[in-house]
Order: structure tokens, then sequence, then C-alpha cells
């Protein structure tokens, strides 16, 4: 095993978390972008030179563009954010991480970990002295 059972632990929750961070951005990244959209449908609207308006149109296609992404990343995180939020596994989820505690804790143990003898070694113990 490469990494360590709690760092393994661990990733899967920063998963997790990163997950909502990222679906809460995306969400926020698609109004942006519909509200951005809706400046730019005005602008064309009231805008009478062409070069404008094209140059307007380029700035569309490339929101269209923006919110696609955000959408998309939204909409693949969203299952597991509603995972997450799920009363049964937000029950499991707060158990996982007392177990991450306890399982940190172990490895602590095993690193400091020394072994005392209980018996002094004994050099004729066990063995006929031959003379």
């Amino acid at each position: 095993m490469d990494k360590r059972l709690s760092e393994q632990i661990k990733s899967f929750l920063d998963f997790l978390d990163e997950c909502q961070e990222l679906n809460s951005m995306a969400y926020n990244g698609v109004g942006e972008e519909d509200k951005r959209h809706q400046d730019l449908i005005h602008a064309i609207e009231f805008e009478h030179n062409p070069d404008k308006i094209t140059k307007i149109g380029m700035k569309i296609h490339q929101n269209r563009v923006e919110r696609r992404v955000y959408k998309d990343l939204f909409e693949v995180t969203n299952p597991v954010v509603e995972f997450v939020r799920d009363p049964q596994n937000k029950k499991t989820l707060d158990q996982m991480r007392q177990l991450l505690g306890k399982v940190r804790k172990a490895e602590k143990r095993h690193e400091n970990r020394v072994y005392i003898p209980r018996l002094k070694e004994d050099s004729g113990h066990g063995q006929e002295d031959s003379e």
C-alpha cells in the first residue's frame, strides 16, 4: 500500500468537499453568464453600427462557451452533492470523519512504537555449560 490508510480516507472526504465547492462555483458561474448574456443581447438591440454588432456577437459566442463549461461542471458534480446532502449518507460521512480520526490515532501510535523486552537477556538460561 503506497498511501497510508488515513490518507486514502482523507482523499475521499476531500474529493466530496471539492465537488461541493466546484458545484457551488459552477452554479454561480452559470448565473453570472446568464446575466452577461442578457446584457449582450440588449447591447445588440440598441446598437446600430454593424461592426460593433459583430463584436458583440463574438462576445455572445464566448459567453455561451463559458456558460456551457460551468453548466457541464454543475451537472457532473451535482449527483455527488445530492449524495452528500442525503441525510442517511450525511450520517455515514460523519462516521467516516470519526473513522479518519481513529485511524490517524492508531497510525500515530504505530509510528512511535518501541518494544521494551519484558525479560532480561540471560546468557546461560536454557543452555548447559560444557566444561
